[in-house]
């Protein structure tokens, strides 16, 4: 399952600002106090007649803004905000939240791609923590056991190395300012104590798909759930906890070695260990080393120009690219004449 991916941030003079765009499932636009621009900007009059009469008029603020896709999510990110942390911090929690109640497109086990602008060093990053096919996923394998066919399902044959932990731990330890405790609190609350089951996904949990796997089924179909009824995922919830009990163990040596033994609990740990175990009982290629070896990476992000904004996206498992290939194309356009919304405009 993919959670987050890329979104551009163009600047033009640009302020100090952090922002981290995570899109696709969880999307967030955060800012915090101390980088506040006090910069406001008048809603056009389209604006106001599209918002005018509906319950979800546009959302503005003086400090700081939080968007996800599930509202739990943005509450986690928000309170982290409120308890000082950044926008850094608050992703992850949020995130974090995200892999709970929004599984489907979520989860620790997944990739990530994360596009952040450095307000004090004025520069972009991309995180690369896309997730490679295991060491022994070659072409001959798949010749000689899966009659030439590289699976595009949903088993553990097309499943890739997770990044998401170290993405986490990349974010925590260069920019963010909380530890794994604090940002994954408000995850492990709501995986031990439940939440509130929305429609589409009581109806996704009913999902003969989840059937075929035994340790899924127990998660997700221990019992038949309802919209409004409460979910738990206590497996989640003692996962994370044990990346906070290696971080607290090794406090003592300092913030960075305490957040490292939190990521490599994940990787090089009894984690790694027991989902390497599961993968070899159960058919998969997983193995530990494939665990083991895993290091996400800080890269440049690919730019181009566009009417004066220098825009960003990753450029690695993404469609960042190819975005700005339209952005090219699309200059040679004279949009304004067009008329904003129009019908050749869009």
């Amino acid at each position: 399952m993919r959670h987050l991916q890329n979104r551009g941030v163009a600047m033009k003079n640009a302020g100090p600002i952090a922002a981290l765009a995570l899109l696709v499932a969880a999307a967030y636009a955060l800012q915090t106090r101390a980088q506040e621009t006090q910069r406001t900007t008048r809603p056009s009059d389209q604006e106001e007649q599209q918002t005018a009469g509906t319950m979800r008029p546009v959302i503005r603020g003086k400090h700081a803004a939080v968007s996800s896709m599930k509202p739990e999510a943005t509450r986690a990110a928000e309170n982290i905000l409120r308890a000082g942390g950044n926008a850094f911090d608050a992703a992850i929690a949020g995130q974090a939240v995200l892999a709970l109640v929004d599984p489907a497109a979520n989860g620790i086990g997944s990739d990530a791609e994360i596009l952040i602008y450095d307000a004090k060093t004025r520069q972009p990053y991309s995180i690369n923590a896309e997730a490679p096919a295991p060491k022994l996923a070659t072409i001959e394998w798949y010749n000689k056991n899966n009659g030439g066919k590289i699976p595009t399902n949903d088993g553990l044959l097309s499943g890739s190395i997770p990044g998401t932990v170290d993405a986490w731990y990349i974010l925590l330890d260069r920019w963010g300012t909380m530890s794994f405790e604090k940002v994954l609190e408000q995850a492990i609350e709501i995986a031990e104590n439940g939440f509130p089951l929305p429609a589409n996904l009581a109806r996704n949990l009913a999902s003969s798909k989840l059937a075929k796997y035994p340790t899924s089924k127990k998660v997700y179909q221990s019992k038949r759930y309802t919209e409004g009824q409460l979910f738990k995922n206590p497996d989640l919830a003692r996962t994370l906890r044990k990346l906070v009990e290696a971080e607290k163990q090794n406090t003592s040596k300092g913030r960075h070695a305490a957040l490292k033994a939190a990521r490599d609990r994940f990787y090089k740990g009894d984690i790694a260990q027991t989902m390497a175990k599961f993968s070899e009982q159960n058919g998969g290629l997983f193995r530990y080393e494939d665990f083991a070896n895993y290091t996400a990476k800080v890269e440049t992000p690919v730019s181009t120009d566009y009417r004066g904004y220098r825009v960003y996206k990753n450029k690695s498992n993404t469609q960042g690219p190819a975005e700005l290939i339209l952005l090219n194309i699309l200059e040679g356009y004279d949009l304004k004449a067009m008329g904003h919304n129009s019908a050749e405009y869009i």
